[in-house]
């Protein structure tokens, strides 16, 4: 079982994942609606907070380093096929999600994924330099509160 803050960042449906720095994002609207009275003056109601939508991009790299300073054992591609079966995964269902707050786990819609493209991704490393044969990614997705 991934642990946060031991070997990984969060965990999303039981696989912990390393997030790419400055991605995530925390987002809770409020629910509010403002309406002009026939005296021409304001009608606001106030619901309050509502569900949290967090964002952000996964890292799919090869060799990820835990916390203790070893690797973890799974490739780029690994890391992208469970966190792709999770999505495909959650049709209809709900998923859970453990933010790197560590709090308790929260039932979340996986709502998007997206590969993107750069300089780290999809390349595959040289056997010379040492490092796992494989393919990485980077992926943006996004998760709702259920």
């Amino acid at each position: 079982m991934a642990t946060i803050g031991i070997d990984c960042e969060l965990i999303i449906d039981s696989t912990g994942y390393f997030i790419k720095p400055g991605t995530y994002r925390l987002q809770q609207p409020r629910i509010r609606k403002m309406s002009v009275r026939v005296d021409g003056g304001l009608s606001y109601v106030d619901l309050g907070p509502g569900k949290r939508t967090w964002s952000m991009t996964v890292l799919c790299l090869n060799d990820l380093v835990r916390y203790d300073v070893t690797t973890t054992g799974w490739t780029g591609q690994q890391y992208r096929d469970a966190l792709h079966a999770s999505y495909t995964g959650s049709i209809g269902t709900t998923i859970q999600y453990n933010d790197p707050t560590n709090t308790a786990a929260v039932a979340v819609h996986f709502d998007g994924y997206k590969e993107t493209s750069g300089d780290l991704h999809m390349q595959q490393i040289a056997p010379a330099t040492g490092g796992t044969v494989g393919l990485s990614y980077e992926v943006e997705i996004e998760l709702i509160e259920a």
